[in-house]
């Protein structure tokens, strides 16, 4: 039987392809992961090989960890059927033109520390990528202008990396991106051009406001821990916006939603927010939730929220209160069970 952890078969010492396969299509998604080079022989390639080509885009295989040492991306060679493949939490790889060589590749994810190629997505068929993520290296130095060339590229995480990020304007299915350690010297006007962009992730990084970004498609927004960010500004430059979450913002001190039309709010760790103008246009919304802020949490859970509204959730730093609060809120049938950010 094979012992699965969270999604992840790890370091396996023998595989039965058709096992893998049926395990895959039960779950949706599974991961088989190697840490280090003695764990995956030439007959484990060869059993992986086939259960990719079974699987296809729901079995990823990944190499991380190989502590002490390098990943040597010639291996890929016995897996020419991988479409979903992570090569990622490394500190240093040989030969990872290999990775281009793919013919299968369909998603990406890839996180090699010590390497300094400026140039590795010029080594990958971007054109034929749905998804990718990119980790940051010691240089933060990639240059991402070859992803102008995506044409299916529908997901795409970046961390750390800026050059050649307005490359990004154009790529015609883009739908998901996260954008981590976005230092505040670049801009991110380019977001804008993204014109099937729904969902928007910051996290990390810097910066005072967001005036420079704007969307007219986008319909979730996730500002995380950005540092040194004061204000939102108006959010009408966001006209599709229907889902906001903020969190570990302990500059901000108001949210003016004005200028929103919101189903969905989150406030997390805002220890300054003391004020949100416009809560009371918000006849849309659908979950609430605030944690760990300055509002007046007796006033928001008394207030009478829109017919729409089916969960509000309210936490302070007293159980009692939290206890007493979801109580209330459950006797107004507002405690219907929501879906968590992803």
């Amino acid at each position: 039987m094979l012992k699965i952890d969270s999604g992840r078969l790890q370091d396996p010492k023998s595989l039965s392809p058709i096992e893998i396969a049926k395990e895959c299509e039960t779950r949706g998604r599974l991961i088989v992961q190697f840490s280090r080079q003695e764990a995956y022989t030439p007959a484990i390639l060869a059993s992986l090989n086939e259960a990719c080509r079974l699987a296809e885009d729901r079995l990823q295989v990944r190499f991380y960890g190989h502590y002490g040492g390098r990943f040597d991306a010639m291996t890929l060679r016995h897996l020419p059927e991988t479409r979903n493949l992570a090569v990622d939490c490394l500190t240093a790889i040989d030969n990872e033109d290999e990775i281009g060589q793919l013919p299968n590749l369909r998603s990406l994810d890839f996180g090699v520390f010590e390497l300094d190629r400026p140039d590795f997505l010029r080594t990958i068929e971007t054109r034929r990528l749905a998804r990718l993520s990119l980790g940051e290296n010691r240089k933060r130095n990639f240059d991402l202008s070859p992803l102008a060339d995506c044409e299916i590229l529908d997901s795409l995480f970046i961390q750390g990396h800026s050059k050649g990020i307005d490359g990004l304007e154009g790529v015609p299915q883009l739908g998901t991106l996260t954008l981590s350690g976005y230092a505040k010297k670049h801009a991110l006007n380019f977001v804008n051009g993204i014109s099937a962009l729904k969902e928007l992730k910051l996290i990390l990084g810097g910066r005072f406001d967001l005036d420079d970004l704007s969307s007219k498609s986008l319909e979730i927004l996730q500002i995380i821990r950005v540092q040194g960010l004061a204000t939102m500004g108006d959010l009408s430059r966001f006209p599709e916006l229907s889902a906001l979450r903020i969190e570990d913002q302990i500059q901000l001190k108001q949210v003016d939603l004005n200028g929103a039309s919101l189903k969905r709010l989150a406030l997390i760790n805002c220890k300054n927010l003391v004020e949100l103008p416009g809560l009371e246009t918000q006849d849309q919304l659908r979950e609430f939730s605030a944690s760990r802020v300055a509002l007046d949490l007796d006033s928001l859970r008394d207030r009478e929220w829109p017919s729409a509204t089916r969960s509000v959730r309210l936490f302070s730093s007293r159980n009692k209160w939290n206890d007493d609060a979801a109580a209330r809120l459950t006797a107004r049938n507002l405690n219907e069970r929501v879906d968590l950010w992803l």
